[in-house]
């Protein structure tokens, strides 16, 4: 006579599959969040990294011709032969001075100003070296390439050349950098353009009532 089992009792062991299954989804997330952390970690530290890009000499040589870039000085104020003299300090510093004359709308207040067209912000960077206190506007009226330089009432003088220098060879390193493909450093460099205050992209309106004296160039 054969013998027959006992039944099992209730509340004994319950089958594991699922805990099994539930314990294997928790590793495989475990695992993929990891190699996402790790993967934003390396590309932090992937930028971070400065670039070590760089144009080859004779571009960097190219950047820092300042005899390219061409010049119109402009007297903003009464005083007789301003533009002559800036025009001899830029032409001594290498530049190219086209033309030089007097401002045909009124008398600048400020130190002065340095006006630039589409494409030639870096250009104007250069020149803006010279005069570190002067504002610096992208006018949609200048289209021939040439920087303009206005100066003003509060003019005290070109820059230190040494001073300029240096700022232009960090300009130059810096765009030949942005050249060679490194990315632009965000606040690595102040941008020194503003455009008017419509939004037009024009310079501040010079102050009213007074015309520049004749400049004597």
């Amino acid at each position: 006579m054969s013998e027959s089992k006992a039944p099992r009792r209730p509340g004994g062991r319950r089958p594991i599959p699922p805990l099994i299954f539930l314990i294997v989804l928790a590793v495989l997330a475990v695992g993929v969040w990891w190699q996402v952390i790790r993967k934003n970690d390396e590309e932090v530290a992937k930028q971070a990294a400065p670039c070590t890009k760089s144009a080859s000499e004779e571009e960097l040589a190219e950047l820092k011709d300042l005899g390219k870039i061409q010049v119109v000085v402009l007297n903003g104020t009464d005083q007789t032969g301003l533009a002559a003299s800036i025009e001899a300090d830029l032409t001594g510093r290498g530049f190219t001075v086209t033309e030089v004359g007097n401002a045909d709308d009124g008398t600048y207040s400020t130190a002065g100003t340095i006006q630039y067209g589409t494409g030639s912000e870096f250009q104007a960077d250069l020149v803006a070296a010279n005069f570190p206190d002067f504002d610096v506007d992208r006018s949609n009226h200048i289209t021939d390439g040439t920087i303009h330089v206005i100066a003003g009432t509060a003019y005290n003088g070109i820059a230190d050349a040494n001073q300029s220098t240096q700022t232009i060879d960090k300009l130059v390193a810096a765009e030949g950098k942005v050249q060679a493909g490194c990315p632009e450093s965000d606040g690595a460099e102040a941008d020194t353009s503003q455009e008017g205050a419509d939004g037009s992209g024009d310079a501040p309106e010079p102050s009213d009532g007074e015309q520049p004296a004749d400049d004597g160039s």
